[in-house]
């Protein structure tokens, strides 16, 4: 089992506490970002949600210890792949400290969206998550539609997708 540091887990910890009750609801203006990506396609490039103006953006916060999030990337990946031509778009947030951590991440659970760094939780701290992973689907005017804290396949899977499919329909 991969050890974190004390210093993570008072940021997540801090995070959950921090923003239980103003949590982003449905119908709230997604906060803006520009973050480093880390990916093999991004690498060195900033990764903002302003790029994506008009497409229907699903923004995932996740980590490498993450046991949730290793379940969720299988499905994600196929969700990108299938609604990736009607303006969907995954945009993954990773909040590990050491970027070696996601890579390590990555090896084992490729994908074709883009991967951003958030090492200091900044961004994670404006979309006040609630648990790990923490997802925000928005709309094509950047408003969040859909929030999914951690990932249950079985109950969230289905309706993420619904989700995705009323929004790339409209």
């Amino acid at each position: 089992m991969k050890r974190f540091s004390l210093s993570l887990t008072a940021l997540v910890l801090g995070l959950f506490l921090a923003t239980s009750a103003h949590a982003l609801e449905p119908g709230s203006e997604a906060p803006g970002f520009s973050l480093p990506g880390i990916d093999n396609t991004t690498e060195g490039a900033a990764i903002a949600l302003d790029q994506y103006q008009g497409k229907v953006v699903y923004v995932d916060f996740w980590a490498s210890w993450c046991g949730p999030c290793r379940r969720s990337f299988p499905k994600l990946e196929a969700l990108h792949q299938q609604y990736g031509d009607q303006g969907f778009e995954v945009i993954a947030i990773n909040l590990d400290e050491q970027e070696a951590d996601a890579h390590e991440f990555l090896d084992k659970h490729p994908v074709s969206f883009p991967i951003a760094w958030d090492p200091e939780g900044k961004v994670a701290g404006e979309y006040k998550l609630k648990g790990m992973p923490s997802a925000y689907l928005l709309d094509r005017d950047g408003k969040v539609h859909h929030v999914v804290v951690g990932f249950d396949e079985k109950k969230d899977a289905a309706a993420i997708e619904a989700a995705i499919n009323q929004l790339t329909g409209e």
